[in-house]
């Protein structure tokens, strides 16, 4: 279990001591926590709540265990023992158990009011979705979809006892940030005005729009010639960070030194990576496709000298090695990182409040949008003042969406017109499209949809998007390209995974390094991925939603967010971020200008 509880650890950001995770497994086999997840997490919420979000140590784990593991199995003997008892009286019912409004969970109890644990059958407990509704959402949902079958708008009340929910709504899952911040702020505006948004992602001085969208029409030839410029483009930035002018012009290069193969001297080539089978990596089918003025070479990887690396298909490095013979190359070294071009510093003029939050909205099973109506019930009671939403809003795989007795673009208005009628005028609203939508052009980079009313808060962006919000830089995608560079990796002693796949990102220069795709489905049309989905300077914070548990990452000075799904079988998460007012003449330090907490829905 120590294998799990570790990289549980390193998931959060922490790199706990060895001594550490031997006293983390001991703990979880004493106090019965099979799930490393689940003790991870319960660590996680003690620390911030008692310790500032302090890493573990021996001493704080012991307290750890007085105050979490030792009173959850003291409450769940006092319950055993209880209900011994009570099998020989009348049987008695827990009222909030009995409606549904708390599960019955000794975990869960160890956050839980005494009031909550202590309220018996005395009255009839009010629906937990009633009390919580504010006043705009009484009465009903703000949207349904009109269905020619009453299944797709029926919530289904099936559970599957494998995907049980851990922790409650409002639990704070993660967190970033002074503590000052963190505990200081109430987590909504103080005024009520809107922000100026600037596209920055632009081609022409043009964002990507259905107007000038164009693409299933690129060419093989040139597909080939865009890799091209890719290659030639970041290998030099590659080398001029490794080596320098100076350095290049002393080194022996592949392919054009080929008289210094018979001596085995030591060769520099700057290549793509690829695999042989248009798959996941491993150390026998990665192969390095380099440039020649006559024509292209590939070279066989061999790894047996190799100490540490992280390769994906698609990925432009500078590789060190040499050939003994034929077309394989022997790597002793790789280098994929160049220098970055930082983000401008924050220049905010007063405290900012954000919320972001990740399709899908609604459940697998149906098209109810619950979770989207617990979200807003957020807003109403937290107005920020910038709402980030990505998609998918209306997934086109979903299993009930051909029972739609409406068009895609009708149901999606009035999805729009019911977030805006809760969130107001006052708050800045992002939609970032996905091509994964039903009502959306099945393309990446993605255009944003098209809509027959205009909100003036409300701004419609492509996937990617880069913008400016009155001082700060914020990045956003809806496609899960952390997925799917973890998934297709080769990694050796590279260090934390998380943090390795955003630097990915930021040396490559794209929103979407990875060719070809991950994702066979994936419409990706590199013409428009050149124009519109590079990364040229780094942004203030990035938002990378996806499949991956949850996280909050400082790297190269750029926050880096992801806020889970709305939507999760395993309970839905939201993220929120504050940027407070910047000190004239002082340069902003992100830890403690920026707070960030990833929250349960």
């Amino acid at each position: 279990m120590d294998a799990e509880i570790k990289q549980q650890f390193d998931e959060m950001g922490v790199e706990p001591a060895d001594a550490v995770v031997e006293r983390c497994v001991d703990l979880a086999i004493t106090y019965n926590v099979s799930d490393a997840t689940e003790f991870v997490e319960q660590w996680m919420a003690f620390s911030l709540s008692h310790l500032h979000g302090e890493d573990p140590t021996t001493d704080n784990l012991g307290e750890f265990e007085r105050k979490v593991l030792q009173l959850r199995k003291d409450k769940i003997a006092s319950k055993t023992a209880a209900q011994k008892v009570k099998s020989y009286a009348a049987p008695e019912t827990n009222s909030l158990a009995t409606y549904g409004l708390i599960e019955d969970d000794p975990m869960m109890e160890d956050y839980m009011g005494d009031s909550v644990a202590d309220s018996s059958a005395m009255h009839t407990p009010k629906s937990k979705k009633e009390a919580t509704r504010p006043a705009g959402l009484k009465g009903g949902v703000l949207f349904s979809p009109a269905s020619f079958t009453p299944q797709s708008a029926k919530k289904n009340q099936t559970g599957t006892p494998g995907n049980a929910v851990k922790g409650k709504p409002g639990d704070i899952v993660d967190s970033f940030g002074h503590p000052k911040l963190l505990s200081g702020s109430n987590w909504q505006s103080d005024m009520e005005h809107t922000l100026p948004v600037v596209q920055k992602l632009l081609h022409k001085d043009a964002p990507l729009t259905v107007a000038n969208l164009g693409y299933m029409n690129d060419l093989l030839s040139e597909r080939c010639d865009d890799l091209h410029d890719r290659l030639v483009d970041t290998g030099r930035a590659l080398i001029d960070r490794k080596l320098g002018p100076d350095g290049a012009a002393e080194c022996s290069w592949y392919p054009q030194d080929k008289h210094t193969l018979e001596a085995l001297h030591l060769l520099h080539a700057v290549g793509m990576i690829h695999s042989e089978d248009d798959g996941p990596l491993d150390p026998h089918s990665a192969f390095l496709a380099v440039s020649d003025i006559d024509n292209n070479s590939f070279l066989s990887l061999n790894f047996s000298r190799i100490k540490s690396c992280s390769i994906f298909p698609g990925q432009v490095v500078l590789a060190k090695g040499f050939i003994p013979k034929g077309n394989s190359f022997v790597v002793e070294e790789i280098h994929t990182e160049r220098k970055l071009t930082p983000p401008n510093p924050l220049k905010v003029d007063r405290e900012l409040q954000f919320v972001v939050a990740a399709g899908p909205f609604t459940d697998s099973t149906d098209l109810c949008y619950e979770p989207l109506h617990d979200l807003l019930n957020y807003l109403k009671d937290h107005r920020p003042d910038v709402l980030v939403l990505t998609g998918p809003f209306l997934d086109a795989d979903h299993k009930t969406v051909g029972e739609l007795a409406e068009t895609f673009d009708s149901f999606f208005e009035k999805m729009i017109a019911g977030i805006m009628d809760v969130v107001g005028p006052h708050t800045t609203v992002l939609m970032v499209s996905s091509q994964k939508d039903a009502m959306a052009h099945s393309v990446y980079p993605t255009p944003p949809p098209t809509l027959r009313k205009s909100y003036p808060n409300l701004h419609m962006l492509p996937d990617p998007s880069i913008v400016d919000l009155d001082g700060i830089t914020l990045g956003v995608t809806s496609t899960d390209v952390v997925d799917h560079l973890l998934s297709h990796e080769l990694a050796a002693n590279a260090g934390e995974r998380m943090h390795r796949a955003i630097n990915h990102l930021f040396h490559q220069g794209s929103f979407y390094p990875i060719y070809p795709p991950a994702d066979e489905d994936m419409p990706y049309d590199s013409q428009l991925a050149l124009k519109y989905a590079q990364i040229r300077q780094l942004p203030n914070v990035l938002i990378l939603p996806g499949d991956q548990r949850h996280f909050i990452r400082l790297v190269s000075d750029c926050l880096v967010i992801n806020p889970g799904r709305v939507s999760d079988s395993k309970g839905g998460t939201f993220a929120r971020f504050l940027v407070s007012p910047t000190v004239p003449g002082k340069v902003a330090n992100m830890f403690n200008s920026v707070a960030c907490q990833v929250q349960r829905i």
